[in-house]
């Protein structure tokens, strides 16, 4: 599994780099085996004038269209590593038996390319605090079950997934509400 290092802000040393390379394998192979790739980045931010806190992004290639995400914060770089890594372990071990069964079965998933485009504002509605609406980067649209579109949600950290419902074949979306349970928009269900 090749893992990517980089640091944001600071120059990683070698030291931290065979922490994370070490750490992040033996999760890994405790509960996935072998993986396509990881990146992980570890960061300085500014948490107030005086205090920086360090910020470790990880993702974890799981299959060619899976990716898990997980963030680690705290005033110790190697503490940040630990944190970030401890949440990954967390959800891959809820997940374990679904995501083994993902990897040998569902790797060649029917799918959709979603499009990238950038929409413009209306010509009435012009004003400075009108966003430009701009689709960041092209995604699949995976056929999944409505818990498979959940637990991919929940381990990419993504605030919505949109996917081909495997029940019907239609659209669906599955979201994170405000009061942190989960909404399932299914247009052909009828009320």
């Amino acid at each position: 599994m090749p893992i990517s290092i980089t640091g944001k802000h600071i120059e990683v040393g070698d030291s931290l780099k065979d922490f994370i390379n070490q750490e992040l394998r033996r999760v890994v192979s405790h509960y996935m085996g072998d993986i396509l790739e990881a990146h992980v980045t570890v960061g300085k931010e500014h948490a107030t004038k005086e205090r920086f806190l360090f910020k470790t992004d990880i993702s974890v290639h799981i299959t060619r269209h899976f990716v898990v995400h997980c963030h680690g914060h705290d005033e110790d770089a190697y503490r940040s590593v630990t944190n970030g890594l401890q949440k990954l372990e967390s959800r891959i071990r809820r997940y374990k038996t679904r995501l083994h069964d993902r990897k040998r079965h569902r790797d060649d998933d029917a799918e959709i390319q979603a499009q990238q485009y950038i929409l413009h504002a209306e010509i009435e509605d012009t004003g400075e605090d009108t966003p430009l609406i701009i689709a960041e980067m092209t995604s699949q649209i995976h056929e999944l079950s409505v818990g498979e579109a959940v637990m991919r949600m929940d381990l990419s950290e993504a605030p919505v997934v949109m996917f081909r419902n495997a029940g019907n074949g239609e659209l669906n979306v599955v979201y994170k509400r405000a009061d942190g349970h989960i909404g399932w928009i299914d247009p052909t269900k009828k009320l």
